[in-house]
């Protein structure tokens, strides 16, 4: 009588219990701008000049400043720090501060 017995190690099996979803890394941006029309137009032209489509977008209001946050995929070091730089050139942009995290992806 023959008997197979697998030995697993704890690396293993840490490996099977984690998800096998790749991780994406994320540009953050944090813009502050005028609050006057025509500001996110100008944002959101910077963005589709490099093909580019925000994963999640979020403005608001506060008083005389509108307040941008911006996650942007698929996004290598240096053209996220030529994004930056050509947002800072945009009439009315006051500050834009950058981060990136990763993400586990979904799909």
């Amino acid at each position: 009588m023959s008997s197979t017995h697998s030995v697993s190690s704890p690396a293993a099996a840490e490996r099977r219990s984690r998800p096998s979803h790749p991780e994406v890394t994320v540009l953050c941006l944090s813009l502050r701008a005028l609050a006057e029309i025509g500001v996110l137009a100008r944002v959101i032209q910077q963005l589709a000049r490099r093909s580019l489509f925000p994963s999640r977008m979020h403005s608001t209001q506060a008083g005389e400043q509108l307040l941008i946050d911006l996650q942007v995929t698929g996004v290598g070091e240096r053209e996220g720090a030529i994004l930056a730089e050509s947002l800072r050139q945009v009439v009315g942009i006051d500050e834009v501060l950058t981060s990136r995290l990763l993400r586990q992806d979904a799909a």
